[in-house]
């Protein structure tokens, strides 16, 4: 059986412990002030790291690393497919012979179906990144959670490629309502190991590839973008992606793709 994450175990402790004061509250009056703050402060900290750190898994699991022993690496790619910069990660990853995971905007893939073609026909994987991108998705109720995934789905399948059951949440974010609504649809959620930063016009090129090439290591798995989300910019991952891809020679680390991870 497996043991559960020391941060959702945490978590319940937190809520355990303040059914408990609440209970003695009703009984025999309020606790200490500082007791209360401390205890509602602690709650609430935990709660939102768990948003914030999905792979920590408070609200449920992620695949936010693969196995260390074979010397693998998963390079993902956030919020195309982008007619103006899919294409160029596309060439570079050919380039390199290397496979990825391109977690896709529906709406964008509804749009451009042509590019979804072009990935899958390039053997990367394909996932889901929400139907509209909505930077709120966190908050969302857990029905609304499973019809934007099915909505997303939909979209991606309708370009002519089997429905993508690999979920990565917009932002990254994860909350307990996001859990309940990926459960009701079956898909697996999606983390990271490391995260580009490069989700941003402002993004250093130079700051992007170091934080990058410091990641890499056997099972690390790694987040970038290959679009802009409203496609305005140009992601600095794209700079940074052949120093990235040759820093993975270097290191004889062997790219895969999130589904090796899943059914091994």
């Amino acid at each position: 059986m497996k043991a559960l994450p020391a941060a959702r175990l945490g978590l319940w402790a937190y809520a355990a412990a303040g059914i408990t004061v609440g209970a003695r509250a009703a009984l025999s009056g309020p606790p200490p002030v500082l007791a209360a703050v401390l205890g509602l402060g602690g709650y609430m900290f935990l709660g939102t790291a768990g948003v914030f750190w999905p792979e920590r898994g408070m609200y449920g699991s992620t695949l936010w690393r693969g196995p260390t022993a074979q010397g693998e690496i998963a390079l993902t790619f956030d919020d195309g497919p982008s007619p103006k910069t899919t294409p160029q990660v596309l060439a570079e990853l050919a380039k390199a012979d290397v496979r990825a995971t391109f977690f896709l905007v529906g709406r964008k893939a509804e749009a451009h179906p042509e590019l979804v073609r072009e990935i899958a026909a390039a053997g990367h994987d394909l996932g889901l990144h929400g139907f509209e991108h909505d930077r709120l998705f966190s908050l969302r109720g857990g029905s609304r959670v499973a019809a934007d995934i099915r909505r997303t789905q939909a979209a991606i399948a309708r370009a002519g490629v089997p429905e993508p059951t690999l979920f990565r949440p917009p932002i990254g974010f994860l909350s307990h309502l996001t859990v309940n609504g990926a459960r009701r649809t079956g898909v697996t959620l999606v983390g990271c190991s490391a995260r580009a930063f490069d989700g941003f016009a402002s993004a250093n090129v130079a700051a992007v590839t170091r934080r990058l090439t410091r990641a890499l290591s056997p099972g690390a798995l790694i987040a970038m973008h290959d679009a802009a989300e409203h496609d305005d910019y140009v992601p600095a991952s794209l700079a940074a992606l052949p120093r990235v891809l040759e820093a993975m020679r270097e290191r004889g680390l062997r790219p895969v793709t999130l589904s090796s991870w899943v059914t091994s």
